[in-house]
């Protein structure tokens, strides 16, 4: 249980600390430089350890599936990552923390029961993006995508499973991201920012490597030990960025969009506890 905890409290210090960096590149360079260079850049990390990872038995479904996540992921960042350049990171790491509640609300949509206590949970959470989004001025226009994001995300959550299934964890991120590579190469070759990522070169590096430790360390927890311990702790990289904003970037959201981001956090933590 320690190593699920400490695992676990990883993933959200690796997801929730570079955020504000996050949000002060793409502000910089914009969404698209952004998502290429930290996907290139988490890739490139994590490369290594195919070495050392037996190669999966690759099947039709799996590649389909991991292809149609791949672009799923290039959407999801441009959207988020157009979210970050927008907003406060106070106020839309905790919107896009609501993609574990997306992801719930769809399993229901395709059929999958659910009780009372975690729909309660979902309108809560639901309840809180609004109080978040009503900041003026970059609140509202962070917020907005940061909840469009957190339903493509949500929906990546769900496809990533069958991928896991078909081709492990490892080469099925390994796929998932060369595809949104490969998907982004054409537009940046045409757009001439294949390398521009590398004026703001250490803040997207601190993303990409966060973001892949990140999950790398999720999947670690979920493993060892239960995952009720490691998604509740993982989603806490929403309360990471807000402290991290707070603190460290002197970030002051209104008082009724704190109320609203409590709300988010809270929700998305009991929905991960109550489902497992």
């Amino acid at each position: 249980m320690l190593l699920t905890v400490l695992l676990g409290l990883t993933a959200a210090l690796c997801w929730g600390a570079p955020d504000v960096w996050l949000a002060q590149a793409t502000r910089k360079l914009g969404a698209f430089p952004v998502a290429f260079g930290s996907m290139l850049i988490g890739l490139a990390v994590i490369a290594p350890a195919a070495l050392f990872v037996e190669l999966p038995d690759w099947t039709a479904r799996g590649v389909l599936l991991a292809l149609l996540v791949g672009g799923l992921t290039v959407l999801g960042y441009l959207v988020g990552f157009t979210a970050f350049r927008h907003g406060a990171v106070s106020i839309v790491a905790p919107i896009i923390a609501c993609e574990g509640a997306v992801a719930a609300a769809i399993s229901i949509a395709a059929g999958e029961t659910v009780d009372a206590s975690i729909f309660t949970l979902l309108v809560l959470a639901v309840i809180g993006v609004v109080l978040a989004a009503m900041g003026e001025g970059g609140g509202r226009k962070g917020a907005l995508p940061a909840a469009l994001a957190a339903c493509i995300w949500g929906l990546i959550l769900v496809l990533s499973s069958p991928v896991s299934d078909e081709l492990g964890v490892f080469w099925g991120f390994v796929l998932v991201r060369v595809s949104a590579l490969l998907l982004m190469l054409p537009f940046a070759i045409h757009q001439g920012v294949t390398m521009r990522w590398q004026a703001d070169r250490w803040r997207v590096a601190a993303w990409g490597v966060g973001d892949s430790l990140a999950y790398l360390a999720f999947v670690a927890a979920a493993h060892h030990g239960p995952v009720s311990v490691a998604s509740v702790l993982a989603a806490q990289f929403a309360t990471v960025a807000v402290v991290v904003a707070t603190v460290f970037f002197g970030e002051r959201p209104r008082a009724r969009q704190l109320v609203g981001v409590g709300l988010v956090i809270v929700a998305v933590s009991a929905i991960a506890a109550v489902s497992s």
